[in-house]
């Protein structure tokens, strides 16, 4: 918009691209074969937890290792200065050397279909039925087992892909960070990101 502050500006398109993100996570989540039959109460916890930990997932699939950069749907290319313009510089270094392991192991779209269904079905805080969770997840995990196997050569793999879960679970926790300090930073995120993450404004 004509006269809005570049910060501002770099701050709305990332915050735009990153609901319809979450919309499309949320939406993958419920055509995954197991999601419909969990409890209401559980499937709005597992959407809740895993929507940030899918959402680096899904960056690191559009990451272009040419410009070191994420190309989102519009395919406008965010570097490290998009973020720190925007004022959401604290994770990006972090996110993209996430996004480069991720190119350097050649991850294919159905590893990352397969990894993106297990993070979804991991344990959270606050479960009721994490039993059936769990029993989900492990059909998965036996899923990409037999996947990468078949695949790839090196019997280290699946194990470096088990590793990644780790990884995104403390990007996981650097994006709430993040999130809760934009209020410092007169930042306010959308109605939709705030409730989903659980950002008190």
């Amino acid at each position: 918009m004509e006269g809005e502050d570049p910060s501002d500006y770099s701050f709305r398109h990332i915050t735009e691209i990153t609901i319809l993100t979450v919309q499309l996570i949320v939406e993958f989540s419920k055509r995954l074969p197991g999601f419909n039959e969990l409890m209401r109460e559980d499937q709005i916890t597992l959407l809740k937890a895993c929507s940030s930990e899918v959402m680096m997932l899904r960056m690191a699939r559009k990451y272009d290792v040419q410009t070191d950069s994420i190309i989102f749907a519009n395919n406008q290319p965010y570097t490290r200065d998009s973020y720190n313009i925007a004022g959401m510089g604290e994770t990006i270094e972090d996110l993209l050397r996430f996004c480069r392991q991720m190119y350097a192991m050649r991850v294919n779209n159905a590893e990352y279909a397969l990894l993106t269904a297990i993070v979804i079905f991991s344990e959270r805080p606050n479960l009721v039925e994490s039993k059936t969770v769990e029993k989900f997840q492990e059909v998965y995990l036996k899923t990409l087992k037999a996947y990468v196997d078949n695949r790839r050569k090196s019997g280290t793999i699946f194990a470096k892909l088990l590793s990644v879960l780790t990884e995104l679970r403390t990007l996981g926790n650097q994006n709430s960070e993040m999130c809760l300090n934009l209020k410092f930073k007169n930042k306010k995120l959308p109605l939709f990101l705030a409730e989903i993450w659980d950002v008190v404004s």
